[in-house]
């Protein structure tokens, strides 16, 4: 099933005109907040409660509704609240009308509001708010819903210090605190329904007088009234003493049935009238037991020709899919290009860019000096005393702002002038498909060896390892287009380290060993046969960074509709998305993008739902520790709501990994954030989404027993940091301050308890994309990045500096930094053990393919690298053999070199000066490592690794592969300057491999 079919944030409208948008404001109630911390409540406050609840607003969709689209805090606890807008509203028809309104047009207006009403009622919401002014009319004279989340979003009220509701429009039981049981016996709506018509036909208000008073006292002595006859509350409005209530009198006359005011129109007949009113009467029924339900009002027969219209649907010309889950999808039979770029995007993204364009919509209403209220002088107590802090005169709240229902439009010209001034200068756009991956000529990238991205998707693929190869600017791919931007491609190269040899003395001559400027250059990122090469343009700008581009409107837009359509076509459309996200992923369609990245498919709302989450488990008494304290500076997360949410996540996850023996670890409700965040509506695709991400960056982590894993990780942790930088890793292996010490929260969290949320996203972006070993190297990174400190300190500073003075970091550089090593750092580096032997091992199985014991990686300070990674370095690499020369005469790999270790200090300089990419010591399992350990401690050669398995693996790897064999030649022998010849050892001897390196003209 395609799982994002029915998103709201991805549906295309057609023949819809560009909506608009608005927004009010309100303050929430201080007085709650304090309450809720008086009362040890999990909340933070009441903003967050609200912003909370908020969000399930912006899942509703129904025809005659007015959607929601957000809502922020600002000063104060001011909260805006932004939803869709019409101009028109019953109102306004009302004032300006002149002629009389049909009982068909009422018949219709009413059906589509209880249509609407009933909607709501359905996801346990009531309007309580309903007047005139928030029921909207279309340009084709169909109603849409304002406000009605006004209510839900506060808590009933309980949130603001504000009553909501109407007092002309409230019924007789909200006055009197009368609460239902239920939503469902809530009617309150239905009353001003009855109201609402009944003005709109009389062209008159219901009242007589504005006076909150005098219309309380009316609806309390009806109530008094109702009580005293309940079986007949229909003949309360002939009571005697009803003309001394403040209704006005032809609306009391319509409801006796004395008179119709219906003289300048024929069109309605008179048993219309008549049943019409009945259904006044019974909207206005006093006591809520005698008023109808929902359902029933719609059931009633007044109803059919309106129903009938309504559910009719067009015939659709193209197939549709079976499914009642599933809207069916209406072409547009004109197939005319919209005029207005805005018209067919979602209202969230419209309203996402508008921001882009400079939108604020609290600057907005300062513009315009709405705030501008009692000056802060008149609010304050007029003495106060120091001693006891006692005050005289009443301290004055300003409660004319707490809350406005004047709606603010919002301007979409600037919006207009950025998207045009787009569509004249498209060729500054950073289109992904204009990059390749940028590799250093003179190194190598491992992550290309993967690289099967070609026309052909298979979408059933499961195993993301193979697919998910890490470029951050990819070859280009055959693919829709999307906007108006041209696609074009560019070749660069980013030398990163020196590329030239330097020449040494003519004793010690290893020319034959040196490497020229027009070594290779690995194509990395070349487009596969099927797909054409695109033109070279040459004048392409450089590369801005990733907060340039995410508020660059223009990039922005394209970016969107991009992979909007790309997820409509999910899952047939998985490896395209996976390779646009490779560059950059456009924020208000994250959370989409990373589960269609993930594999999360099929109806796994049905299988969220099997899950046990509310029964008790032991880890009950931790979640609930760690859920209020996850990320409380985010708004959706410290809000009730997302408690809930979080903590039925949690145990969701325990419940459904009880069989693998995983339990609950501190952190893990960390590791749920992002997703819940981004998935706040959706807790079946968060819930899919963790599962996913645990099993390919973090398996086996979550064991009652973790040690072993966590030990295995941060060995390889270590040999990581060790091979990009030796000075930094010595620096720290000789303090004793081991990974374990801090690294833990980092690896185990996937850094979001170490990063906020904002951060937490970038760093992920490239996860989800990546290998599922970036987390080391992003680990690595921050290490370097603050590597002075680091080097500065000895133990106790570093614990310091890790608790209480941790410096920030530059997460867009930290992933960069961790992008470029995991390019040329060979996979066999990062390989994790398995956590337990193998069930049936080969019988014929070579010592080096065992898995090693983790005390013994532990050991070891440099990485061991595996035969099968060793011929794509090979062209880069000094290898160093400290066997003894005859073993090397006998056998040796190609263009190696014989050195003896105790002679060590002699000669590492002049190895240094060869400026080789990579170093392989070759030898037995024991002096190799040493030897590797002692070439990164006291001399820091960079990218030091042991061939695992030594001379006997590379012997077994060429006869298995029959490409080539060891090299048997006759080695040449250098010393030094100085060597005279007396009897005398010369201070060191190496033997060098006749054959020169491999290496590749340009």
């Amino acid at each position: 099933m395609a799982l994002f079919s029915n998103a709201l944030d991805l549906k295309r409208h057609s023949h819809r005109p560009t909506p608009k948008l608005a927004f009010c404001s309100f303050v929430a109630s201080a007085k709650s907040s304090e309450v809720l911390a008086q009362s040890g409540h999990l909340a933070v406050s009441a903003p967050s409660q609200i912003i909370g609840r908020f969000q399930q607003l912006k899942t509703l969709s129904h025809d005659n509704l007015c959607e929601y689209v957000e809502i922020h805090r600002g000063k104060h606890d001011r909260l805006f609240v932004v939803t869709e807008y019409y101009d028109q509203s019953l109102q306004d028809i009302r004032n300006t009308q002149s002629s009389p309104v049909s009982i068909s047009t009422l018949q219709q207006y009413a059906w589509e509001i209880f249509s609407a009403l009933a909607y709501l009622q359905q996801h346990n919401i009531i309007h309580a708010a309903l007047s005139p002014h928030n029921v909207l009319l279309t340009d084709n004279n169909h109603i849409k819903l304002c406000g009605y989340g006004l209510y839900h979003m506060t808590g009933h009220a309980v949130d603001v210090e504000f009553p909501i509701g109407y007092p002309s429009y409230m019924s007789p039981e909200s006055i009197l605190d009368e609460n239902p049981p239920s939503i469902y016996h809530d009617k309150r709506d239905c009353w001003a329904v009855g109201v609402m018509l009944l003005e709109h036909y009389c062209r008159s208000s219901f009242w007589t007088t504005s006076d909150v008073g005098l219309i309380f006292d009316s609806l309390a002595t009806l109530n008094e009234w109702a009580n005293e006859d309940e079986t007949h509350t229909k003949a309360i409005w002939n009571h005697p003493d009803i003309s001394t209530l403040d209704i006005n009198k032809d609306i009391l006359s319509f409801l006796q049935g004395n008179a119709v005011i219906d003289d300048d129109n024929n069109n309605n007949d008179d048993s219309d009238i008549h049943e019409f009113r009945q259904f006044i009467l019974d909207c206005l029924e006093i006591l809520p037991s005698r008023r109808p339900t929902l359902q029933q009002i719609l059931a009633r027969p007044m109803f059919n020709a309106v129903n009938n219209a309504t559910n009719h649907h067009p015939w659709v010309s193209a197939p549709i899919t079976a499914s009642e889950q599933l809207d069916p999808e209406r072409e547009d039979p004109s197939n005319e290009k919209p005029t207005d770029v805005l018209s067919q995007l979602p209202v969230s993204h419209i309203y996402h860019l508008w921001r882009l364009a400079g939108g604020d919509v609290e600057l907005n209403l300062v513009k315009r000096g709405v705030f501008l209220s009692m000056p802060v002088i008149e609010r304050l107590p007029r003495v106060g005393f120091a001693d006891n802090g006692a005050e005289i005169g009443s301290v004055t709240v300003d409660t004319t702002q707490l809350y406005s229902d004047t709606m603010h439009i919002l301007s979409f010209k600037e919006l207009y002038q950025r998207l045009e001034e787009g569509k004249r200068s498209e060729q500054r756009f950073e289109w992904d498909t204009d990059y390749f991956t940028v590799v250093d000529e003179n190194d190598v990238n491992f992550l290309a060896d993967g690289i099967k991205e070609t026309m052909t998707f298979d979408h059933e693929e499961d195993d993301l390892d193979d697919d998910l190869i890490f470029n951050d600017e990819p070859a280009p791919l055959a693919t829709p287009a999307f906007g108006n931007g041209p696609l074009s491609s560019t070749m660069t190269t980013s030398p990163t380290t020196p590329s030239t040899s330097r020449s040494l003395n003519r004793t010690f001559s290893l020319t034959s060993m040196t490497r020229s400027r027009s070594s290779s250059s690995l194509s990395v990122g070349t487009p596969p046969p099927s797909t054409p090469t695109l033109p070279t343009q040459p004048s392409i700008p450089p590369r801005r960074p990733l907060s340039l581009r995410e508020q660059d409107v223009n990039y922005q837009h394209h970016r969107q509709l991009l992979f909007t359509q790309l997820l409509r076509q999910y899952p047939a459309s998985r490896k395209e998305i996976l390779h646009h996200a490779k560059v950059d992923i456009p924020p208000v369609l994250r959370g989409k993008i990373w589960a269609a990245i993930l594999g999360v498919r099929g109806d796994i709302q049905s299988e969220y739902d099997k899950i046990d989450k509310y029964n008790d488990i032991i880890s009950d008494r931790q979640i609930d520790v760690d859920v209020p304290r996850c990320h409380q500076y985010n708004q959706l997360l410290a809000s009730s709501v997302g408690h809930d949410k979080l903590r039925r996540l949690l145990k969701a996850w325990v419940s459904s990994n009880k069989s693998k023996n995983w339990v609950y670890w501190q952190g893990l409700d960390s590791l749920c954030a992002p997703f819940l965040t981004l998935n706040f509506n959706d807790e079946a695709v968060a819930f899919e989404c963790l599962q996913k991400f645990i099993l390919k960056f973090l398996n086996n982590f979550f064991l009652k027993d973790s040690k072993p894993v966590l030990d295995d990780y941060f060995a390889v942790f270590r040999h990581l940091l060790s091979f990009h930088d030796p000075e930094l890793s010595s620096h720290i292996d000789a303090i004793g301050f081991m990974p374990d010490l801090y690294a833990i929260r980092w690896f185990l969290t996937l850094f979001t308890h170490v990063f906020p949320l904002d951060k937490v996203y970038h760093l992920w972006d490239k996860f989800v994309v990546g290998p599922a070993s970036l987390p080391l190297f992003v680990g690595v990174a921050i290490l370097r990045q603050i590597r002075d400190d680091l080097l500065k300190y000895e133990f106790n500073g570093c614990i310091s500096l890790f608790s209480e003075n941790f410096p920030k970091i530059d997460i867009e550089r930290c992933i960069q930094s961790a992008m470029n090593m995991c390019k040329v750092t060979p996979p066999s580096i990062v390989a994790m053990q398995p956590i337990s032997p193998r069930p049936t091992p080969e019988p014929q199985q070579d010592w080096w393919d065992k898995p090693l014991s983790i005390d013994f990686r532990k050991q070891e300070l440099a990485p061991r690298i595996a035969m099968k990674d060793f011929p794509k370095i090979a062209p880069y690499t000094l290898v160093l053999d400290i066997r003894s020369d005859k073993d090397f005469a006998n056998g040796h790999v190609v263009s190696s070199m014989n050195v003896q270790a105790p002679q060590l200090p002699s000669y590492a300089s002049i190895l240094k000066k060869l400026n080789r990419k990579y170093h392989v010591v070759v030898g037995d399992d024991q002096e190799a490592p040493q030897f590797a350990t002692e070439l990164l401690q006291e001399h820091r050669f960079p990218r030091t690794v042991v061939l695992h398995g030594g001379i006997e693996a590379a012997e077994r790897y060429y006869k298995n592969t029959g490409n080539r064999q060891l090299c048997t030649c006759r080695p040449q022998k250098q010393t030094t300057t100085g060597y005279k010849g007396k009897g005398s050892e010369p201070p060191f001897v190496i033997w060098r491999c006749k054959v020169p390196t491999p290496l590749h003209k340009r």
